[in-house]
């Protein structure tokens, strides 16, 4: 290793971090996040991966998403302070995201216990390994999205060429601080909440951070003149509580145009970044190793786990739900894998904390329409809208992601069981693993809707027919995350930033698919088709729905292969 500068190390002494372990420590987890590895279970070279394939693909979608921000420069005259406060935003919006899909594998791992524990490693070198870790993940994210757009503004109106290197340098205090306010979020919760209520508590909490942050960045159309599409001119004092434009003001003030409003900004988003450094490293780097210790150890009083102990009722004490769930799930490998999948979706919480920030978007379309232009009845003489839809779209947006998240798990070397049981079908096992995400996932999700979309309508009969095709089209669209491939539960081995790649992913899937159907929705509730200016009833597009889903899901099915045998084990590999 190569020897550190005495005045690093001396001032990361100073918080009781020594140098030399958190650049091994670094260096080990770059190793894990970039290099790759074995993919599930070592039974055939394909199963193996050279590289993170994931983070490579979803660098390349926000390179090119960065080119397309970018080009607003030279379809507008916008200045150089509102396209940095644009940019901005999006830059934090996609690092908070991002962070908030991958830290939970990253703070919460319980693996590491018993590797690092007994080696003498401080606390707060401990805690700043992970959190320079995730900084290392979002700064990635930050400087790909950045790219284009560094470049671009140097033609901003009031910009130069040292625009260049001062909005590189704000974009890394965008990932920054999507960062440290993460890290310290979990580390006050790590000090307020007792242990046996953090599992359920930190995946809430995932649900509440995506919705302040999607809600939060509502603030954008004030920075447009909505009426006329032109941008906005001159400094609005809100600027002062919205992040992306305290780093705006670093850039103008890093190309030599320091004005009282950018020292202002820039003033505002580094004493916020101290701030939240001061209490990450003193507050919670103290606590850190023995709270990880604690989730890795646990052990609760022998009263509480005999009572979660699972019971099998005799047959004849069996109830209503259990017989329903026999005729539902009518194979033993279909009720074990809707079990095991069942039961990582209640009680894991390293699948609850990938998954559960993604419950907040088919939330989060409705009640923003709620807050700002209303969520009218879309049966209502003032016609469709495109919010109610959405939020149905979302469903099987979310519902995909549930499939993909439960693909990966940190037990996944007990998914050698799939491998040498007797399982004669795939498709015995996949069944079981839609019908899990069915009823945890989807099915929850349309209640949510229905009794949202009831309250503001006053009318459960409309929300009920408008969620009735997406209800009816979810099975099929479920298929998609088991095409052309063996999709068993829980048995990969999972990398940084596959989650994030992996929604991005399924949202553009989802938006290009599933738009044309509520298109044809809309249609259909207006009761005429444009063009040929035909009667098109409602009725008449609920039986094509239900037509279309059998279509779709019997050729889907027929594509995954399910009719044959689980690849069996290579023992001699």
């Amino acid at each position: 290793m190569r020897r550190i500068p005495p005045f690093i190390t001396a001032a990361a002494a100073r918080y009781n971090i020594d140098a030399r372990q958190l650049a091994t420590l670094v260096g080990i987890y770059l190793k894990q996040d970039l290099r790759g590895g074995r993919a599930f279970m070592q039974f055939s070279a394909r199963e193996y991966v050279r590289g993170n394939l994931a983070l490579l693909l979803l660098l390349g979608m926000y390179v090119f998403t960065g080119f397309i921000m970018g080009m607003t420069v030279f379809v507008t005259d916008i200045d150089v302070l509102h396209f940095s406060i644009v940019i901005h935003t999006f830059t934090l919006l996609i690092v908070a995201l991002a962070i908030l899909a991958e830290s939970g594998n990253v703070i919460f791992n319980e693996s590491e216990g018993d590797i690092l524990g007994h080696l003498p490693i401080s606390s707060r070198t401990y805690f700043a390994a992970k959190v320079l870790n995730l900084f290392l993940f979002t700064a990635l994210l930050a400087a790909a999205a950045n790219l284009f757009p560094a470049i671009f503004g140097s033609w901003a109106v009031g910009a130069n060429l040292l625009f260049i290197p001062a909005h590189a340098l704000a974009a890394l205090l965008d990932a920054l601080l999507a960062t440290a306010l993460i890290v310290t979020s979990y580390g006050i919760l790590m000090r307020m909440v007792s242990r046996e209520r953090f599992d359920s508590i930190i995946s809430y909490s995932q649900i509440i951070l995506v919705l302040v942050f999607m809600f939060g960045f509502q603030i954008m159309p004030r920075v447009m003149d909505v009426q006329v599409m032109q941008l906005a001119r001159g400094f609005r004092w809100y600027y002062l509580l919205f992040p992306p434009a305290w780093f705006a003001g670093v850039t103008l003030v890093l190309i030599g145009k320091p004005q009282l409003y950018g020292l202002a900004l820039a003033g505002i988003g580094i004493t916020v970044l101290l701030v939240l450094g001061q209490l990450a490293i003193r507050k919670v780097g103290n606590d850190y190793s023995s709270f990880v210790s604690k989730l890795t150890y646990r052990e609760g009083p022998r009263k509480h786990r005999a009572s979660r102990t699972l019971r099998v009722a005799p047959a004849a004490r069996r109830g209503l739900g259990d017989w329903l769930k026999l005729v539902w799930l009518a194979r033993p490998a279909e009720r074990a894998a809707f079990d095991l999948v069942s039961i990582y979706l209640r009680r894991n919480r390293e699948v609850k904390v990938r998954l559960y920030p993604s419950l907040a978007y088919f939330v989060f379309v409705p009640l923003l329409a709620v807050f700002t232009e209303g969520l009218p009845d879309p049966f209502s003489p003032r016609g469709v809208d495109a919010y109610p839809l959405m939020g149905a779209l979302m469903i099987c947006y979310v519902a995909l992601t549930a499939v993909e998240v439960l693909r990966f798990s940190e037990h996944q070397e007990a998914a050698y069981i799939f491998r040498v049981a007797p399982v004669v079908r795939l498709g015995d096992v996949h069944s079981g693993f839609r019908k899990a995400v069915m009823t945890w996932v989807a099915l929850p999700g349309f209640t949510v809707l229905f009794v949202l979309y009831s309250v503001l309508w006053r009318n459960p009969l409309h929300a009920a027919l408008l969620l009735a095709p997406w209800a009816i089209i979810t099975p099929a669209m479920l298929m998609l995350g088991f095409l052309f491939r063996e999709t068993l539960p829980l048995a990969r081995k999972y990398q940084k930033g596959q989650q994030t790649a992996r929604n991005l992913l399924l949202f553009l899937a989802c938006f290009v698919v599933l738009s044309l159907f509520g298109g044809l929705q809309a249609v259909a509730i207006q009761g005429r088709l444009p063009v040929i200016k035909t009667t098109f009833p409602y009725w008449l597009f609920i039986v094509l729905s239900v037509l279309y889903s059998a279509f779709c899901y019997f050729i889907l099915r027929a594509l995954s292969r399910e009719a044959r045998a689980i690849q069996p084990s290579d023992l001699n590999g």
